[in-house]
């Protein structure tokens, strides 16, 4: 079971889920790799300005969290596999929680 006030959320990607646990410091090794706040991610999603570095960049710190060692690599493979349109739910869904907290769905929502 995840507690979400802990950061704690199930995340899925096509046929995969990963129990990940999002943290300032997660949230802040997504800033750096992208080069911007979230809010600015959140906008350029909403707006259809995603790249697959860019999606990368924010699902593997995130992943990882899961407590798999993986790399950029390997999680542009599970985006790959899944989907592009998987990997772009994955990263509002992510967003979404990262805003709204525990009320992420509902911010999910108007994101996608």
């Amino acid at each position: 079971m995840t507690n979400p006030k802990r950061g704690e959320m199930v995340l899925e990607i096509g046929d995969q889920k990963f129990k990940v646990k999002i943290t300032m410091d997660t949230l802040m090794r997504i800033e750096t790799a992208i080069g911007k706040g979230i809010l600015k991610v959140a906008q350029g999603l909403s707006e259809g300005d995603m790249s697959a570095t860019e999606m990368v960049a924010i699902l593997t710190p995130i992943l990882r969290s899961s407590g798999k060692d993986l790399k950029d690599k390997d999680v542009a493979n599970i985006i790959w596999e899944a989907g592009f349109a998987e990997g772009l739910k994955a990263v509002a869904e992510v967003i979404a929680f990262i805003i709204g907290g525990n009320e992420g769905n509902a911010v999910e929502a108007e994101i996608a």
